[in-house]
């Protein structure tokens, strides 16, 4: 079945790229320019968009010590699933209490936390020199 796609689409990138070799054989270079450079104008445009500094409402503005803040009680909630789930791991291994339910729950809890606690460190602190 993968190589049946993989197939398919290779196929579809070879034709795309026959009409595209066709079509510039034909003479429709000039044509295509001036298009290209329409597509262009209107794509800078779109990205000017993008990159113009709006003002927050109020009431989506977030302080920079309140984001430190909450990814503190994130983290101080991540830190108490690990242990639960550690504390949950090491009394079903040496105790052997009947507790894998917990185990889990608090395992996949801990890293539903950790993957939201990083997604919101990069979108709040990704270091704007980067881009």
């Amino acid at each position: 079945m993968m190589r049946k796609s993989l197939f398919l689409c290779f196929s579809l990138l070879m034709l795309c790229t026959g009409f595209n070799a066709v079509a510039v054989a034909a003479g429709a270079n000039a044509q295509i320019g001036s298009e290209s450079t329409a597509v262009n104008e209107h794509s800078s445009d779109v990205m000017r968009q993008f990159n113009e500094e709006k003002a927050l409402a109020a009431e989506r503005a977030i302080s920079t010590n309140r984001k430190h803040q909450i990814l503190f009680w994130m983290g101080g909630a991540l830190l108490c699933l690990v242990l639960l789930a550690a504390g949950f791991g090491v009394a079903m291994g040496i105790f052997g209490k009947d507790v894998f339910l917990w185990h889990v729950l608090s395992a996949g809890l801990a890293t539903t936390l950790a993957i939201a606690h990083a997604v919101v460190a990069f979108v709040w602190f990704y270091p704007d020199r980067l881009l």
